[in-house]
């Protein structure tokens, strides 16, 4: 019966730091942040948007002036560098082609 009874107490003893152990690692961790899972990015999901590439352009009307188009707007350039919206109407550029604006937009080539 002696063999039962000391087989039992080193299994006890035994056990034991590791039943601390245990029970330490059974506990929530309350100071670490859960992350959110990472969601996989796939080129299906999202549609790419192709951006035009919008130039800025410097040219001159047949009178001289200055002008500055970005897309379909376009600018004055004035003798002393300020910038204004084209007036309504047609131009003639330098190199002989016309264009209409309104509200210093192009509405017509």
């Amino acid at each position: 019966m002696n063999k039962f009874v000391l087989a039992a107490l080193i299994t006890t003893v035994a056990a034991a730091p590791f039943a601390a152990f245990a029970a330490d690692t059974a506990k929530p961790a309350e100071s670490a942040p859960v992350a959110a899972p990472a969601t996989p990015s796939t080129p299906a999901a999202t549609p790419e948007v192709k951006k035009e590439e919008v130039k800025t352009v410097a040219g001159e009307l047949k009178d001289g002036t200055k002008i500055e188009t970005t897309g379909d707007k376009v600018e004055v350039i004035g003798k002393d560098g300020k910038k204004s919206p084209a007036p309504d109407g047609e131009h003639t550029l330098k190199d002989g082609s016309k264009i209409t604006t309104k509200g210093g937009m192009i509405v017509k080539k």
